[in-house]
């Protein structure tokens, strides 16, 4: 861990063993990235569902939400946060500890986006001028924000973000880094090969791993830094650094991670994610390595870098779903694993693969009824035969023969009473189908055995 203490010696010694980059021309100028707002809205504008509702309880050992769990783990239920470069909503789990939060991003469709996912307010603007009063909040928040500020307006960023914390408040970032020694600066790189990497995610700002913690001690009494993702990366990211940033894995590796199935890959990314979360735990300090490094600041000295103030109850509950409820938007319901994440097909729904099971309490149930629709090709040729199994025991049965929506109506009955008042929800299907399992561009694949894709199950 990188831990700061507050001397002004301690700041010169620093800043003249590590002096800040003094390459500040405009890069996105530079490699012919004119129009910002259509470039970030292009790249980081998706339809993805963060909404806190839909998140499954079990994804907090994803890979891929490490970082939020980080900062869900190290803010006060019920205060205020900023999420800086809100993107489509990445933070969106903190409304499980009743915090009010605030997004601002670049992109008007952003910030339109991370409101869908449930955000209090959201907003376009830059970050070097902050439409927001002094003091205004306990956290100030960014996730992958850093590394798109250009050299020029850093100083500006962090000056805003002191301005609009509280005096006790915190500032959590997760920041992109660079190896000087390893990686060609910005300055070295010609317009061709600038525009090529800034294409990759749009970074202008990379700096290393003790240049952010020297810059932020310019405005925090308090910095603490500690380099992370130098073991745990998820699967499709391992890929990218090696294919497209040159990072020197090896070859068979690499290869190893792109013939894996989405569920083999969903397997790597939950058990690099646990890994990740339990370094954490047990504060084990991991080396530099010039890829990210999360960090914590404040005026007043700071808590625990890890787990400060850490309540997980939020992610689970024990209440009964009442009559008229929407299950698959409550947050105490459990969706097993044979149903993949929410998407916006319109509307929000979730598709499952062979089987999928749900799990609920609830008093006296009589029906449940949910919204069905499938994109199985020949159908007309080959119906889904798709069972419904309330408790262990099958309670009806049906043939789609055709794509759109419709309604599935499940009766309860005595067979399928629960004296405990849990039932468990079973949906089978006959068959399954991949996508786009064939597609080269790795981005665009999609190789997840689908059959259904179900919503608004409500119970009576």
């Amino acid at each position: 861990m990188i831990s700061m203490p507050d001397s002004i010696s301690w700041k010169i010694r620093i800043n003249n063993q590590f002096p800040m980059p003094s390459f500040n021309d405009n890069l996105y100028e530079r490699a012919g990235i004119h129009d910002l707002d259509e470039f970030y809205r292009t790249k980081f504008v998706s339809d993805e569902v963060l909404d806190a509702r839909y998140f499954k309880a079990l994804d907090r050992f994803d890979i891929r939400f490490a970082r939020t769990m980080w900062v869900y783990d190290n803010v006060r239920s019920g205060s205020t946060v900023l999420d800086l470069g809100c993107g489509a909503g990445m933070l969106a789990l903190l409304k499980r500890k009743n915090v009010r939060l605030i997004g601002i991003d670049l992109s008007t469709e952003c910030a339109t986006a991370a409101k869908r996912n449930g955000y209090d307010a959201a907003f376009s603007g830059t970050l070097s001028k902050l439409p927001f009063p002094d003091n205004s909040f306990d956290y100030v928040v960014s996730l992958d924000v850093i590394g798109h500020i250009t050299f020029a307006e850093k100083d500006a960023v962090l000056a805003e973000i002191a301005r609009v914390l509280r005096p006790d408040g915190v500032t959590l970032h997760g920041i992109e880094c660079t190896d000087h020694e390893g990686r060609p600066r910005f300055e070295e790189m010609d317009q061709a090969e600038l525009r090529k990497f800034i294409e990759i995610d749009g970074h202008v700002g990379l700096e290393e791993e003790q240049e952010h913690a020297a810059r932020f001690l310019r405005f925090f009494a308090h910095v603490k830094a500690e380099p992370r993702y130098a073991l745990c990366l998820s699967s499709e990211e391992f890929i990218k650094q090696a294919e497209k940033y040159g990072l020197p894995f090896e070859d068979d590796f690499i290869d190893y991670l792109k013939g894996l199935s989405f569920k083999e890959r969903r397997a790597f990314d939950m058990a690099m994610g646990y890994v990740f979360g339990k370094i954490s735990d047990l504060h084990v300090t991991l080396p530099k390595a010039g890829l990210y490094v999360l960090l914590k600041a404040a005026q007043q000295p700071l808590g625990p870098f890890y787990n400060e103030h850490r309540d997980r109850t939020g992610l689970f509950s024990g209440t009964k779903a009442q009559s008229g409820s929407c299950l698959d938007r409550r947050t105490d319901v459990i969706f097993s694993d044979g149903w993949f994440e929410p998407n916006m097909l319109p509307p929000v729904a979730r598709w499952m693969g062979k089987e999928g099971k749900i799990k609920f309490k609830g008093t006296d149930l009589k029906k449940i009824s949910f919204d069905t629709t499938t994109h199985l090709p020949n159908l007309t040729g080959e119906p889904l035969e798709v069972r419904i199994i309330l408790n262990g025991s099958e309670v009806t049965a049906c043939s789609i023969y055709r794509q759109g929506w419709f309604t599935i109506d499940v009766m309860a009955t005595e067979e399928t009473s629960a004296a405990d008042d849990t039932y468990e929800l079973t949906i089978v299907a006959s068959r399954t189908w991949q996508p786009r399992s064939d597609v080269s561009d790795r981005e665009q694949r999609d190789d997840r055995e689908i059959s259904i894709a179900v919503c608004n199950l409500v119970v009576q």
